[in-house]
This record gives structure tokens, C-alpha cells and sequence, in this order.
């Protein structure tokens, strides 16, 4: 076992000592981050400042490269599903999110690059395609 290992573990085991003394209510507050422990060096009365949290700034989501709304007349042009599918893979997610939301698509933000391909493709071309296969029967 590493130095760091050992004494990681001798510190958790003052922990939970530490922890066993106080009321459960304490302990309650501690996990619910209603409280917090804090460190005091050896030798110093007062504990040392917490680090401030590092503020990180909003990601802003990138603009799309392509013109959605042509993409979007393409695939409801197309004769296939496949059709479609050729179309949209080279798209970026960001780019397929744009054509969704041209589509007339809502909640995209999370959806992997896959399930939104085919949600577009099935959106644009799968309904009226299955509806001119059923009626060819």
C-alpha cells in the first residue's frame, strides 16, 4: 500500500470516528450539505478559508453550418429512408439539431447524433414513405 493509500485510509478512519461521537442530527446535516466540515493545521486556531469554486463559464452552443431549412426540403423530397440517412450523416450534432428544430422537432439538446438521425428521418420521410407503401398493397 502507497504512503497516500495509507494514509488516506487512516484519515477515513478518523472521519468515521469523529463522526460516530457527534449527534445524528450532525451527521444528517454533514450529508445533506447543510453543514461542512472544515480544517484547522496543526498549531493554528482558526481553519483555513475554503477555495472559492472555480467559475467556469457557460458553454455556448455552436451555430450550425448548414441552411436547415433547404436540408429539410431535401429529405422531405427523398424517395427512401436510406435517401435520408445519406444526407444527414455528415451533419455535425449541432447541425442535425438545427434541421430538428426546422422539422419542427422540440427537446433535441440531449439526443445522441443516432437517435436524432433517425427521429428526422423518421419525421421527414418514414411516415409518407410507409404510407405509399401501404397503399401500393
Amino acid at each position: 500500500m502507497s504512503d497516500v493509500s495509507a494514509l488516506s485510509l487512516a484519515l477515513l478512519r478518523r472521519v468515521a470516528e469523529f463522526l460516530e461521537e457527534i449527534p445524528e442530527d450532525q451527521v444528517a446535516d454533514l450529508a445533506e450539505g447543510r453543514a461542512r466540515l472544515t480544517y484547522i493545521p496543526w498549531g493554528a486556531t482558526e481553519p483555513v478559508p475554503p477555495k472559492a469554486p472555480r467559475k467556469t463559464p457557460a458553454k455556448k452552443a455552436a451555430d450550425p453550418k448548414v441552411d436547415a431549412a433547404a436540408i429539410v426540403s431535401t429529405l422531405k423530397a427523398a424517395g427512401s429512408r436510406d435517401e435520408g440517412r445519406e444526407l444527414l450523416k455528415a451533419l455535425t450534432v449541432t447541425d442535425l439539431r438545427a434541421v430538428a428544430t426546422n422539422a419542427g422537432m422540440t427537446g433535441v439538446g440531449k439526443t445522441p447524433k443516432s437517435d436524432l438521425l433517425e427521429q428526422i428521418v423518421g419525421l421527414t420521410i418514414g411516415g409518407r414513405v410507409s404510407y405509399a407503401a401501404m397503399r401500393d398493397l
